[in-house]
């Protein structure tokens, strides 16, 4: 995962400094999770990002949001990374190897095989940044 990537694209409005390893380690254990490696590795790149159709979360975001919407409460064993800048969440599993991310309505609980699911750098290395073009 590369830096540059993520700058040529036309749907990405804002990238931030990379998140540290303690950042990183601090969410797991305030949230008591396991971030996927996919989800980590684009935090080193860039710590949170704004995109016209999705935001993924910072370090911060990632335990403010997850808390504010008690996602371990309604949808255990996920970790919601972001958002369409609307009303639902990316979820993703809450394991070390979980590549897709499911789009969740924020009155969500687990979800179902029938939610929107996308594999994240697919969706990541994509030329429109659209969470539904799975849909």
């Amino acid at each position: 995962m590369d830096r540059a990537d993520f700058q040529c694209r036309e749907w990405v409005l804002e990238l931030y400094e990379p998140a540290t390893t303690e950042d990183i380690q601090q969410v797991e254990q305030e949230l008591q999770i396991v971030l996927p490696s996919v989800y980590k590795e684009f935090l080193c790149v860039s710590n949170g990002m704004l995109g016209n159709l999705a935001t993924l979360y910072s370090t911060e975001g990632l335990i403010e949001m997850n808390k504010t919407y008690e996602v371990q409460d309604y949808a255990p064993g996920y970790v919601s990374i972001g958002n369409d800048n609307g009303g639902y969440h990316l979820l993703m599993k809450a394991e070390q190897g979980a590549a897709n991310f499911q789009l969740v309505s924020d009155s969500y609980g687990v979800p179902e095989a029938s939610d929107i699911t996308d594999h994240f750098l697919s969706w990541l290395n994509s030329d429109q940044g659209n969470p539904w073009q799975n849909e």
